[in-house]
């Protein structure tokens, strides 16, 4: 998550109780343009699965309601996004060298 938010110019800081309690797992914030005065906000709830859950038109995550619920709330602000990382099997897998 870290690399990925940098690439494009965000910092990514990890979030704790009670935050964490709230499901917000992730905070994302865009730095990297000056001409923004005020810095976007976007809170992230982060889950890892290997389990085959991506198919050609969606992803099926199974999420308990408590989850469930934090995600669906309107107009929240920053608003909550569910982000799914999809690994393989084997955790040796995970990198693969260069």
């Amino acid at each position: 998550m870290y690399a990925i938010a940098s690439t494009v110019g965000c910092a990514v800081q990890r979030t704790t109780t009670p935050l964490d309690r709230l499901g917000v797992d992730l905070i994302i914030t865009g730095v990297n343009n000056q001409d923004i005065i005020e810095f976007p906000l976007l809170y992230v709830q982060v889950k890892c699965t290997s389990r085959q859950v991506l198919t050609e038109n969606t992803i099926r995550y199974p999420l308990s309601v408590k989850n469930y619920e934090e995600l669906r709330i309107r107009d929240r602000y920053p608003p909550l996004i569910l982000i799914v990382v999809i690994v393989p099997d084997q955790v040796n897998d995970w990198l693969n060298p260069l």
